[in-house]
């Protein structure tokens, strides 16, 4: 990643479990969409308190960034492998301790100095499967 770019900051941001920070990158109009769940966030404000959210459930979160690619209209691509575990209760999932290990991509649409939108994409399938895992359940 380029050091001091937007992406190193928005990961310094999920890693430092920094929800202020976060909420400074985006537009103030900005836009995230957990496109697994097809539920976007709008507003910077709104990102900001979901990544919160997030952090209540999943407090040991860690995304390790891939590699950044970046085409010529301000967009950026990012792998990335996250791994947290479940540690307060989901909805109608009950936090045993999960641990979760999902690759994804982050899709950055930066204007300026700021992320005015941003799409995750990651695999529902293999969520479900590790936060349901029956192995988990004998470890507990």
């Amino acid at each position: 990643m380029i050091p001091g770019g937007i992406s190193e900051r928005l990961y310094a941001a999920y890693n430092g479990h920094d929800i202020d920070a976060l909420e400074r990158l985006y537009a103030a109009d900005g836009t995230h969409e957990d496109v697994a769940q097809g539920r976007p966030k709008r507003g910077a404000r709104a990102i900001a308190e979901g990544f919160g959210r997030f952090l209540g459930w999943f407090p040991d979160a860690h995304w390790e960034a891939q590699e950044e690619i970046v085409d010529l209209h301000g967009r950026i691509a990012i792998p990335y492998r996250l791994t947290a575990s479940l540690q307060a209760d989901m909805g109608p999932i009950s936090a045993r301790g999960q641990q979760i290990a999902l690759r994804g991509v982050h899709i950055l649409h930066v204007a300026g100095d700021h992320i005015q939108r941003s799409e995750d994409y990651w695999d529902a399938s293999t969520f479900q499967r590790q936060i349901n895992s029956i192995e988990t359940e004998k470890k507990a």
